[in-house]
């Protein structure tokens, strides 16, 4: 998926151009925000990705958890209410087909 390296020449005023190509490939438009930052001699510029969680509010199905208690699930961290608040998860896969069958 790379291209390798592209030159590219400091104009007059401090500006480069990002060849079309490397804009296609990272999906560059007038507008996307970059990021810069300096490691050793090199310029790092990388595409700012903002997430927009407003398209996911109110998605979500109620379930009781608080949001501590659902963002320590998703981290997969231990969850000592678990066993307390939520009922247990259905089996799925090839077990739960199996099983389904007999």
């Amino acid at each position: 998926m790379g291209m390798g390296t592209l030159e590219v020449t400091l104009a007059e005023r401090g500006q480069i151009v990002i060849p079309k190509e490397a804009r296609d490939l990272l999906g560059l438009k007038p507008g996307t925000r970059l990021q810069l930052s300096i490691e050793g001699n090199r310029l790092m510029v990388e595409k700012k990705v903002q997430l927009d969680l407003n398209r996911w509010l109110g998605s979500a199905l109620p379930d009781g958890l608080t949001s501590e208690q659902a963002l320590a699930e998703l981290r997969g961290r231990a969850v000592p209410w678990q066993s307390e608040t939520l009922p247990a998860k259905p089996k799925t896969g090839r077990a739960a087909k199996s099983k389904a069958r007999k």
